[in-house]
């Protein structure tokens, strides 16, 4: 079926998302390293209608969207299904909702001590521009960060009791979009120790982050 290609950032949120389904369908791919300053590829392979990661190119048809590219996947490969049937608008809702909502503190959170860690003046910048905040904003709101983060744990924890995936069953796109925010904040030592409390959670989160 030739080769799938991944542009993507090694450590993208977003791009892991896409990347847990991939796994789980048994699609191997090519990884394409972008960089957040040079777009060049991005602009090569979407025609320059697109700069952000993931983006995928597969026999000549490129996606791009995490999410678009997920439902287009699964219509292309429909072994190992991961939006069930008639399942379609509850996991585009729970997408969205992790990419917003349960995704904002986990990266205000994260982002001051990655960046630190880079010592890259220029991409801090970048990133800080990008938030529209800075790190030393970021860092005087973490005590709200990390209780909003907390509420929402618990919400997915307790969904997840009794349950190995989200929806049950099987793994589907729903892990896959909630799975990310959890896989960046893993980056961050100290902040993901606040889940360990959550045994539900942390036991989908190992199951998902070793999907084979």
């Amino acid at each position: 079926m030739g080769d799938i290609n991944l542009y993507q950032y090694p450590i993208s949120p977003f791009s892991e998302k896409l990347r847990r389904v991939l796994v789980h369908k048994g699609l191997p791919w090519n990884p394409i390293d972008c960089h957040y300053e040079d777009k060049t590829n991005l602009l090569k392979i979407t025609d320059g209608k697109w700069t952000r990661v993931p983006v995928l190119e597969w026999n000549g048809e490129v996606v791009w969207n995490s999410a678009d590219i997920i439902k287009w996947i699964d219509r292309k490969v429909p072994a190992r299904r991961v939006i069930p049937e008639g399942m379609l608008g509850l996991c585009e809702v729970i997408d969205q909702w992790a990419d917003t909502t349960l995704f904002t503190p986990v990266l205000l959170l994260v982002i001051p001590d990655l960046l630190d860690g880079a010592g890259d003046a220029r991409l801090r910048a970048n990133r800080e521009q990008l938030i529209g905040m800075s790190c030393a904003q970021m860092r005087a709101g973490a005590a709200a960060h990390r209780e909003q983060l907390l509420v929402y744990a618990r919400m997915i924890d307790t969904q997840l009791q009794s349950k190995d995936f989200f929806l049950g069953g099987g793994f589907t796109m729903a892990d896959a979009s909630l799975y990310h925010p959890f896989f960046f904040l893993a980056l961050n030592p100290g902040s993901f120790e606040i889940l360990h409390e959550f045994k539900n959670l942390m036991r989908w989160y190992e199951r998902v982050r070793d999907l084979r």
